[in-house]
C-alpha cells in the first residue's frame, strides 16, 4: 500500500510538473498573441484611411483618374511631412462606374470596413446618393459635385463640397462673357440630363434673365451621349446667337468636335459653362479654337502654388490633371487641416471646425460657407487656343477672365439648404 501511494505520489508530482510547464507555455503563447493582435489593431487605428469614390469606368474616367492620382499625391505629401498628428494617411479607391446604386454599394463597403472619411465624385447624381449614405453613417464626406442640390435642397451636416456649384459656374461664366466681353444674351443650351445639368441650366437661365437676356431653347441629352448631331441641328435652327454647353467629360469633347465639323462656330459663339482638360483627349485643336471655356481650376493658372503643384503632378504622372483632381487634392488636405485644428479624428468634432473654415488651396484662398458647406472660390474663363499657339495638346486655352468670391454665390436662402 505504501509502495502504491509512493508511486502515485511520484506520478502525481511529475504530472503536476508537466501541467505546470504546459500551463506556463500556454500563457506565454496567449499573452504573445494578445500583444501581437493589440499592436496590429493599434497600427490599423493609427492609419487615417480616406476613401476615394469616383467613376473610373465611363465618360468621366479621365476626371476620375485625376482624382485618384491627386488624392494619392496629397496623402504622400502629408505623410512625408510626418502625417496628421503622427498618423499616416492611406488612400483606398472604389469605382462607382457612374451609377448611383453602385456608388452607394461601394460607399457602404468602405464604411463597413471602418472608413470614416470619403471624397471624390465627378457625377453629382452619384455624389448625392453617397452623401445620403455618409450622413446616415456619420462619416465625413468631402464630395466633388457641381449640382446646386448637393449644398441646397439635399444638404446635410456631413457633406462638404470644394467643387463649384452650378450657380457659381453659370454666374462666373456670365460675368466674363456677357458683362465683360459683351457676348449676345440669347442662348440655346444642350444640357446633360441629370441633377448637375438640371440645376446648372436653371442657373444659366437666371443669370441671363438678370441681365435682360433669355434661353431661346434647351435640349436634354443622356449623360453618356457621344453623338450630338440631332441636338446641334436644333441649336443651329434656333436662331440663337450663343450655343451654351452644359455637358461634361468625353461627351463635351465630342460635342465641341462635332460642332466644329458642322461649321456651327460660323453661326454661333460657343460657351462651355464648365469645361475640363478632357477635351484635349478627344478634340482637335481647331475645334477648340475660339470656344469660351469656364473652369474652377486649370493647370496653367499663373499662380506660384498652382505652377509648383502642376510640376509635381506632371513629374509623377506624365501629364496635367483635370480640375476635379485638384479638388480631390484640396479635399484630402483640408480634412487633414481640420483634424490638426480640432486635435481630433472624431468626425463629430471635425464638422464645426470645417464650417466657416478658411484655408489655402491649389489655386488660392478659399472658405467653406457655414450655412451650406459650399466653398467660396474663384472661377476662370478662357478661350480655346489656335493649334499654332498650343505648346502641347494640354495647352488648350488662354485665361481671359477671373471672377469669384461672394459675387458669384447664391445667398444661403436662395440655395434652399436647411441643414439638419
Amino acid at each position: 500500500m505504501q509502495m502504491v501511494n509512493h508511486i502515485i505520489s511520484r506520478g502525481g508530482t511529475n504530472m503536476l510538473r508537466r501541467f505546470s510547464k504546459f500551463g506556463i507555455l500556454f500563457m506565454v503563447v496567449i499573452v504573445a498573441a494578445a500583444f501581437l493582435f493589440s499592436n496590429t489593431t493599434v497600427r490599423a487605428e493609427e492609419k487615417i484611411v480616406v476613401g476615394v469614390l469616383c467613376p473610373l469606368t465611363g465618360p468621366y474616367s479621365f476626371e476620375a483618374q485625376s482624382e485618384v492620382n491627386f488624392a494619392r499625391l496629397a496623402a504622400e505629401e502629408i505623410n512625408a511631412a510626418g502625417g496628421v498628428m503622427g498618423r499616416k494617411m492611406e488612400i483606398v479607391v472604389e469605382d462607382t462606374m457612374l451609377k448611383p446604386g453602385i456608388g452607394v454599394q461601394k460607399a457602404r463597403k468602405l464604411i463597413d470596413k471602418g472608413v470614416k472619411y470619403l471624397t471624390g465624385g465627378v457625377s453629382s447624381s452619384v455624389v448625392l446618393a453617397i452623401s445620403k449614405v455618409a450622413n446616415e453613417a456619420g462619416v465625413l464626406h468631402m464630395g466633388i459635385g457641381g449640382s446646386n442640390a448637393l449644398t441646397g435642397k439635399y444638404c446635410n451636416p456631413h457633406h462638404f463640397n470644394l467643387d463649384t456649384a452650378g450657380y457659381q459656374m453659370a454666374t462666373g461664366t456670365g460675368v466674363i462673357v456677357v458683362d465683360e466681353l459683351g457676348l449676345p444674351k440669347d442662348w440655346y443650351c444642350i444640357t446633360a440630363d441629370y441633377t448637375w445639368g438640371h440645376t446648372c441650366f436653371e442657373s444659366v437661365k437666371k443669370m441671363l434673365e438678370k441681365r435682360g437676356g433669355k434661353v431661346v431653347g434647351n435640349i436634354m441629352v443622356p449623360i453618356r451621349e457621344q453623338d450630338f448631331s440631332s441636338s446641334l441641328t436644333k441649336a443651329a435652327a434656333s436662331g440663337a446667337s450663343v450655343l451654351c454647353v452644359i455637358v461634361y467629360g468625353s461627351g463635351q469633347g465630342k460635342l465641341i468636335q462635332q460642332a466644329h465639323e458642322f461649321g456651327l462656330k460660323k453661326k454661333m459663339k460657343i460657351v462651355v459653362v464648365a469645361s475640363d482638360l478632357t477635351i484635349a483627349t478627344v478634340t482637335g485643336g481647331e475645334a477648340i479654337q475660339g470656344v469660351y471655356l469656364g473652369m474652377p481650376w486649370y493647370w496653367n493658372i499663373q499662380d506660384p502654388v498652382t505652377i509648383a503643384l502642376n510640376k509635381r503632378y506632371v513629374a509623377k504622372y506624365g501629364q496635367p490633371s483635370a480640375w476635379t483632381g485638384a479638388q480631390a487634392y484640396d479635399s484630402v488636405r483640408v480634412m487633414a487641416m481640420a483634424m490638426e485644428k480640432a486635435k481630433s479624428f472624431d468626425v463629430a468634432k471635425l464638422i464645426p471646425v470645417l464650417q466657416g473654415m478658411k484655408f489655402q488651396t491649389s489655386k488660392g484662398p478659399e472658405q467653406i460657407r457655414a450655412c451650406d458647406h459650399r466653398a467660396i472660390q474663384q472661377y476662370f474663363v478662357g478661350i480655346g487656343k489656335a493649334p499654332g499657339e498650343m505648346k502641347s495638346k494640354w495647352d488648350v486655352m488662354k485665361i481671359i477672365g477671373v471672377t469669384g468670391g461672394e459675387a458669384i454665390m447664391y445667398t444661403c436662402e436662395e440655395t434652399g439648404c436647411n441643414m439638419k
